[in-house]
């Protein structure tokens, strides 16, 4: 079972009789606003832009969260602050073969509009939007 779990939480391709059932990687946008630990503030202002995320991803190698940059820390930023000055290390994250509705009803539950999906490494596949979710026939 180890590897068929591995598989799935990698969100691997996948077949059977739940093959159908909506996961949070299948709708986890993959583009989502992400910097560097070492990018300056205007750098993280300029990544976020007038993006609908209220913060922005601090990645390192291969990807891997390390933390966020919220919007309302760069307002008040000095402007030679890192993003790693300012993130908040180790965010919260789910695997891609979470069921949507699973993950509707945790996100619901804690009055959440996101979730982070990552690997069980924690390398970055995107970020799960529950507005969108909802939207979804």
């Amino acid at each position: 079972m180890d590897g068929k779990a591995n598989w799935l939480a990698h969100g691997l391709p996948r077949e059977g009789e739940n093959a159908a059932v909506p996961n949070a990687g299948d709708l986890a946008d993959p583009d989502p606003p992400c910097c560097r630990l070492s990018d300056d503030v205007s750098v993280v202002r300029a990544r976020l832009g007038d993006s609908r995320y209220g913060y922005c991803l601090v990645l390192g190698d291969e990807r891997v969260v390390l933390g966020r940059v919220r919007r309302s820390a760069l307002a008040t930023a000095p402007e030679d602050a890192s993003a790693e000055q300012l993130m908040e290390p180790g965010p919260s994250t789910v695997r891609p073969n979470k069921p949507v509705s699973e993950l509707l009803e945790r996100l619901a539950g804690n009055d959440l509009e996101t979730a982070i999906v990552t690997t069980p490494g924690g390398c970055l596949i995107g970020v799960f939007h529950r507005a969108d979710a909802e939207r979804r026939p």
